[in-house]
């Protein structure tokens, strides 16, 4: 009965303060929807690469050619012609573009002619005729690409092995019609086939999904949505520690622990109510994500796990939530004290967590650490469960995890809560 009635009390209180009903419901909601937009495109980086590069062709040979065909195939390149390596070394320094590939006089030629070395040299360390006048030594080829100095690594990278892989498919072409030039030589009847190296081999690419969710991946919608609805969750601590403190500055849990019996009812009635606040504060954020965010231009938050499964992570969550706010709530003897250091740490528990940025990109020493922040446990769980459609097993770790963390900070609570004297 004193639980029931505590859980009454915590639902006047809440009710009636429409500053604290902002916080939890309000503000995790903005939250969501501001990161979710604001970190769409970074997230896109990685999923629509598009680059506008010059292309400064001095060779006007077959080199130039093939990288225009080659980009033009890709649709990830768009390459604009410039003629005059110095304003394109300018644009792509002011930024107005992004890369530059400058092809020197000669390229082509050059390229050919250590071909033509390369298949004579095969030639004749085999003992067959081959044309080896042309010993001199070739020098290698360098191919200038200018980079704007604020572009991303991962931009840079992918053009530089895009440019890497053209020259090294034209090389392959030509070995191939330099060889069969010198097979040829003095035979008539020889007739020189053309090669396709593309259709050699082709790299598939799809992602490791089985079902109906086959190709579902992270976004930014499907990564922040579950991430900042547990950063919400976890500030549950400002409305229960404040309530908590309260009580105790007016003299209402003095009066309480005047009553006869132990205070768990007492502690365990707040857990209960804000459990189900932050249960709540879930299927508010899951309906943004599915409802709200298409009409913003975003993606879908798409469940792909079991219902069951989620719910059940969620529920975990909330417990490890609203232990850690009543472990905060009970320590702490004042409401300075206990909303600046709650509010300090749900920030970084959530840093090292993942909720900013995915744990995968993090340096290696914050991926370790990143293990003992329960943030880390619940949005693990629901990335497996939403991108994964994992099973019980696959997340049953983690939800131990967060129970156990729920616990020990309950019990830590009540502890606390019955150490201390009455004053």
């Amino acid at each position: 009965m004193k639980i029931l009635s505590t859980i009454y009390k915590e639902f006047l209180l809440l009710i009636r303060d429409p500053g604290g009903m902002a916080l939890i419901f309000i503000m995790p909601l903005a939250l969501v929807i501001v990161m979710a937009l604001v970190q769409d495109a970074p997230f896109r980086d990685y999923q629509e690469l598009k680059l506008d590069v010059l292309l400064v062709d001095m060779d006007a040979d077959s080199l130039g050619n093939k990288i225009r065909k080659s980009f033009q195939a890709t649709g990830q390149v768009n390459l604009v012609e410039e003629r005059d390596s110095l304003i394109a070394r300018q644009k792509v320094h002011d930024g107005e573009y992004k890369a530059a590939i400058i092809l020197e006089p000669q390229v082509s030629a050059t390229l050919r002619r250590k071909t033509r070395q390369l298949i004579a040299r095969v030639f004749a360390n085999f003992g067959m005729d081959a044309d080896t006048s042309d010993n001199a030594d070739v020098p290698t080829i360098r191919l200038k690409v200018l980079v704007d100095p604020a572009i991303k690594a991962n931009y840079r990278q992918s053009l530089a092995s895009g440019i890497e892989k053209i020259i090294a498919n034209v090389q392959t072409t030509w070995l191939l019609d330099e060889l069969q030039d010198q097979l040829s030589e003095g035979k008539d009847s020889a007739r020189k086939i053309k090669f396709d190296l593309s259709q050699i081999a082709t790299v598939d690419q799809s992602y490791a999904a089985t079902n109906k969710f086959a190709g579902l991946m992270l976004n930014s919608v499907q990564h922040n949505v579950p991430a900042w609805t547990m950063f919400a969750m976890f500030f549950i601590l400002y409305p229960l520690a404040g309530n908590f403190i309260n009580e105790r500055e007016d003299g209402s849990m003095l009066r309480l622990r005047l009553i006869a019996g132990s205070q768990f009812a007492v502690i365990t009635g707040k857990f209960f109510f804000y459990f189900f606040v932050c249960l709540l504060q879930f299927v508010m954020m899951i309906c943004i994500g599915i409802f709200v965010m298409p009409l913003l231009g975003l993606n879908q938050l798409v469940l792909g796990g079991s219902s069951a499964l989620i719910l059940l992570t969620a529920c975990c969550v909330a417990m490890a939530a609203t232990g850690y706010g009543t472990l905060i709530a009970v320590y702490f003897r004042t409401a300075q004290q206990a909303l600046s250091f709650g509010s300090i740490s749900v920030v970084i528990l959530s840093a090292i967590g993942g909720v900013w940025v995915p744990i995968y990109v993090m340096p290696e020493i914050l991926q370790t650490i990143s293990r003992f922040s329960p943030m880390s446990w619940g949005l693990e769980s629901f990335n497996d469960l939403f991108l994964r459609q994992a099973s019980l097993g696959t997340i049953l770790p983690n939800i131990l995890r967060l129970l156990g963390f729920a616990l020990v900070t309950l019990m830590a609570s009540v502890f606390i809560h019955n150490s201390r004297t009455v004053s």
